[in-house]
C-alpha cells in the first residue's frame, strides 16, 4: 500500500506540474478567483495582457483591474457563478498604463466537495487585434459572437448571423417568419415563462436580467441561451432588443466541474487553444479535442503514440515542429510566438502562432514538451489585405497629378510628389518640418482660417470640404490652390487628408475675364455718359453761338466748344491707353526712381503744389511696364485736381512690407466719403474718373492691390490716402 500511495502521489504531482505548465503556455490569459473575488492564480499571459508583474496581481481583488462600467458587467457574471452558472461575455480591462484591452471572458464556477461555492476560473481571450483590423478595414459585417435580435409585434425585424446560426435558420428565413412561426423557435416548456416576462415588462414590472430559456433548432436540437433585453425604438416604432449568449455547453459541463482534475481537462478541451504534449522523442502523449480534429485523429485518445509525420501536416511542417521540440528539450528553454503554416485535416491551409515549453519531472529533468497554439489565419489575412490596400493607395497617391497630404495638428504624416512639386521644397526639408514649419508654407493671410478649419476637422466638427487659399513656394512664388479635406485614421492617429488642386492659372484667367468685362462696361459708360455729355455741351454751345450777336459771347461759346472737344479727345486717348495694358510686357523696374520722375513732372505744372516724400528703401525692384508712371501720375492727378484749396499738399511714402512694397499717396483735400470709397473702382457705378480706373487696371496687371483710406483715420474730411501694394518679384496676390 505505501508503494501504491507513493506512485499515486507521484502521478498527481506530475499531473499538477503538467497542467500548470499547460496554463502558463496558453496563448490566452487564465485566472482563478476565490469566493471573495480575490485573484488567487494568474498565468503569465494574464500578466502580459495587463502589463502587471504577477506578484502585483496575485492576492489583489479582481475589481482592481476594471473601471466602473466593466465592474458592473463582471459583478453580474460573478453572481451567476454563485448560482452555479457559466457565461461568456466581453470585458474591457484597465492596463497598468491606463489603456483598455478588449477581451472575451469565458467564466466557470468552482465548487468544493461539499457543493459549496469556492470561486470561479476564467479564460480571457484578447480580441483587440480583431477590433483594430475591423476599424482599419471599416468592415460593416456583423461579427458578434452573441446573438442579437429586434422584435416588434411578436415578429423578428432584425437578427444577426450569430442568432441565425444559434437557431439553425438563415437570416432571411427568420425575418420572413410569422409571429406564430417565431414562437415555434422557443422550447414549449419556456413559452409560458417568456409570455409572463413580456406581460411584466408591459406592466412596468422589473424583470430579471439576465434570464434563461431554450431554443429548438431546425434539426430538433435544443440550445440554452442567456438573454439580456431592453426596450428600444427601431425605425420610429417601439421594439424589444434581445442579446443572447449560448450557454448550452456551460449547462452541459456544470456537473463535471467538481474536481480540479476534471476542471483542468474541461478547460483544455473548451479553450480556443490547440494543446498537445510529447515525450523527449517527439512522440505524442496527448492533446485536446481542438488539436485532435485539425490533426486528423478525431479524438484525443487516437493521438497517443503518433509523430508529426503521421498527422495531417506537410512533411516540411512536421520537420519544423520536431526541430522546435528538440531545440526546447536540448536547451531547456521555451520557444514562444513562432509563426508557421499548417495544412489541416480538412485540407485547409492555416497560419498558427505556437508556443512550446519544456515539461519537467519532480527531479526537474526535461521529460518532454507541452505545446499550445492558436489559429491566426484571419488576423494574417486581414494584415495582408491591409498591406495590399495601403500599397494600392500609396501607388495611386504617388501618381496623382493633384497634391495629397495627410496632416495632424503637429506635422506631416504623408505628402505625395505632386505636393512636393507644388511647394518646390526637397524631401530632406519637407520630411523634417515641424508644425510651425508646415504652416509657414501657407500665405500669412490664410493661416489663421486654415488652422481653424484643420482643428475643427480633426475634432470631428462640421467643416465645408472645399476651401481656396495660397501656398508660398521656396522661391517665394505664390500659388493659389483649391483643397478638399476629409478626416482619416492614419497609423492609429487622427489626421486630415487633403487633396490639393493648383488653380493659379484658373484664377488668372478669371481675373483677365473680369478685367475685360470691366473695360467693356467702362467703354459703354464712356460712350453713354462722358462723351454724350460733352457732345451735348458742344451742341448747346453751338446753338447759343448761332443766335449770339455780341462777338465776345461768340468767343466764349467757342471756347466752351473747344474745351469740350479737347475733353472728348482726352477721354478717347485715355481709353486707348487701357487697350495696350495687356500687350506690353512686364520687366524689372525701379519703383523709387519712377516715383521721383513722376513727382518732378507734376511739380512743373503748378507752383501751388507741395510734395513731401519718404523712402524706407532705395533701388526698389518690382515687375512693371511702361505704364508705371501713368499709374502714379493718375493717382497724383486725382489728389491735385479734386483739391479746392489754394495751398495743395501731397505726401508720398514708399515702405517695404513682408512680400511687397506699399506706395502711399495722401492729400489735404476734401477727402472721400465712406459710401463712395467702397464703389470708387466699380465700373458699373463709376464714382471715380477714367484715370482712377486706368490706375486700377495697371495695378491688377502688376498682381497688386489698390485701396482708399482716410488720411486722418476716422475723419474723411481731412483728405484721402491711396495705398498701392505691389509684390516683390516672384510674389503675387489674386484680386
Amino acid at each position: 500500500m505505501p508503494e501504491e500511495q507513493s506512485n499515486q502521489q507521484s502521478d498527481s504531482s506530475s499531473e499538477v506540474l503538467r497542467y500548470r505548465a499547460l496554463l502558463d503556455a496558453m496563448n490566452d490569459a487564465f485566472g482563478v478567483i476565490d469566493s471573495e473575488g480575490i485573484l488567487t492564480y494568474a498565468n503569465h499571459r494574464f500578466s502580459e495582457l495587463l502589463d502587471y508583474p504577477l506578484e502585483d496581481m496575485i492576492g489583489k481583488p479582481i475589481t482592481s483591474f476594471l473601471d466602473d462600467e466593466n465592474l458592473f458587467i463582471l459583478q453580474n457574471n460573478v453572481r451567476m457563478r454563485v448560482e452555479g452558472l457559466s457565461s461568456q461575455y466581453e470585458l474591457d480591462w484597465t492596463m497598468r498604463n491606463g489603456k483598455k484591452v478588449h477581451t472575451i471572458v469565458s467564466g466557470t464556477p468552482l465548487f468544493g466537495e461539499d457543493g459549496s461555492h469556492q470561486g470561479s476560473f476564467a479564460v480571457v481571450t484578447d480580441i483587440s487585434w480583431r477590433i483594430d483590423a475591423e476599424m482599419k478595414y471599416k468592415l460593416l459585417a456583423e461579427q458578434s459572437i452573441q446573438g442579437l435580435t429586434i422584435i416588434q409585434n411578436d415578429q423578428y425585424v432584425y437578427v444577426n448571423p450569430a442568432f441565425a446560426f444559434l437557431v439553425g435558420y438563415t437570416v432571411d428565413e427568420i425575418l420572413s417568419m410569422s409571429p406564430e412561426e417565431g414562437w415555434d423557435l422557443i422550447h414549449p416548456d419556456d413559452r409560458k415563462y417568456l409570455l409572463q416576462l413580456a406581460s411584466d415588462r408591459r406592466s412596468g414590472i422589473k424583470i430579471p436580467m439576465p434570464y434563461e430559456y431554450r431554443f429548438v433548432r431546425r434539426d430538433g436540437s435544443v440550445r440554452w441561451v442567456q438573454a439580456f433585453s431592453g426596450d428600444i425604438e427601431y425605425e420610429g416604432i417601439p421594439a424589444l432588443q434581445v442579446m443572447l449568449i449560448d450557454i448550452t455547453e456551460a449547462k452541459s459541463t456544470e456537473a463535471r466541474l467538481r474536481s480540479s482534475q476534471e476542471m483542468l481537462q474541461t478547460v483544455m478541451n473548451t479553450i480556443p487553444e490547440y494543446v498537445f504534449w510529447k515525450d523527449i522523442d517527439s512522440i505524442y502523449l496527448g492533446c485536446n479535442e481542438n488539436f485532435a480534429l485539425v490533426s486528423g485523429v478525431d479524438t484525443p485518445d487516437n493521438i497517443v503514440g503518433k509523430t508529426d509525420f503521421d498527422l495531417a501536416w506537410r512533411d516540411v511542417e512536421a520537420e519544423l515542429f520536431k526541430a522546435l521540440d528538440q531545440e526546447v528539450i536540448r536547451t531547456d528553454r521555451p520557444h514562444m510566438n513562432v509563426i508557421s503554416p499548417q495544412r489541416q485535416a480538412d485540407d485547409r491551409d492555416a497560419w498558427i502562432e505556437i508556443n512550446i515549453v519544456p515539461l519537467h519531472n519532480e527531479e526537474d529533468k526535461v521529460i518532454g514538451v507541452l505545446g499550445t497554439y492558436h489559429d491566426i489565419t484571419e488576423k494574417r489575412i486581414a494584415e495582408d489585405n491591409l498591406i495590399k490596400s495601403e500599397a494600392k493607395y500609396r501607388s495611386l497617391a504617388e501618381q496623382s497629378v493633384q497634391g495629397i497630404t495627410i496632416l495632424t495638428a503637429d506635422k506631416f504624416l504623408y505628402y505625395n510628389p505632386a505636393f512636393k512639386e507644388l511647394v518646390r521644397y526637397p524631401d530632406e526639408e519637407l520630411s523634417i518640418m515641424s508644425a510651425d514649419d508646415v504652416w509657414d508654407l501657407v500665405h500669412p493671410d490664410d493661416r489663421q482660417e486654415l488652422r481653424k478649419r484643420m482643428e475643427d476637422k480633426i475634432a470631428g466638427r462640421s467643416v465645408p470640404p472645399r476651401y481656396e487659399y495660397r501656398f508660398i513656394r521656396k522661391s517665394g512664388d505664390i500659388r493659389w490652390v483649391e483643397s478638399f479635406t476629409s478626416r482619416v485614421e492614419y497609423g492609429g492617429t487622427s489626421a486630415v487628408q487633403t487633396v490639393i488642386v493648383d488653380i493659379t492659372g484658373r484664377r488668372e484667367s478669371e481675373r483677365e475675364l473680369r478685367v475685360a468685362k470691366d473695360r467693356a462696361l467702362l467703354y459703354l459708360d464712356l460712350m453713354g455718359h462722358d462723351l454724350a455729355q460733352q457732345l451735348q455741351v458742344i451742341l448747346n454751345s453751338a446753338a447759343l453761338m448761332r443766335s449770339a450777336v455780341d462777338e465776345s459771347n461768340k468767343e466764349s461759346f467757342m471756347k466752351v466748344i473747344g474745351d469740350a472737344v479737347r475733353r472728348c479727345a482726352r477721354i478717347i486717348e485715355e481709353a486707348k491707353v487701357t487697350e495696350q495694358l495687356l500687350s506690353i510686357p512686364i520687366r524689372e523696374r525701379k519703383l523709387d526712381e519712377a516715383i521721383e520722375s513722376t513727382i518732378k513732372a507734376m511739380s512743373k505744372r503748378s507752383e501751388s503744389i507741395t510734395f513731401e516724400t519718404s523712402y524706407s528703401s532705395r533701388n526698389v525692384i518690382i515687375e512693371a511696364d511702361d505704364f508705371l508712371e501713368l499709374l502714379l501720375s493718375n493717382i497724383l492727378m486725382n489728389a491735385i485736381e479734386h483739391n479746392p484749396k489754394d495751398e495743395k499738399k501731397v505726401w508720398v511714402e514708399l515702405t517695404e512690407v513682408d512680400i511687397g512694397y506699399v506706395v502711399s499717396i495722401a492729400d489735404n483735400g476734401m477727402g472721400i466719403s465712406d459710401s463712395v470709397k467702397a464703389s470708387l473702382f466699380d465700373t458699373s457705378r463709376r464714382f471715380g474718373g477714367l484715370g482712377l480706373h486706368t490706375a486700377h487696371y495697371i495695378v491688377e496687371k502688376y498682381n497688386g492691390l489698390i485701396e482708399i483710406h482716410d488720411r486722418v483715420a476716422g475723419d474723411s474730411t481731412q483728405g484721402a490716402e491711396f495705398r498701392i501694394w505691389i509684390p516683390k518679384p516672384g510674389n503675387s496676390v489674386d484680386t
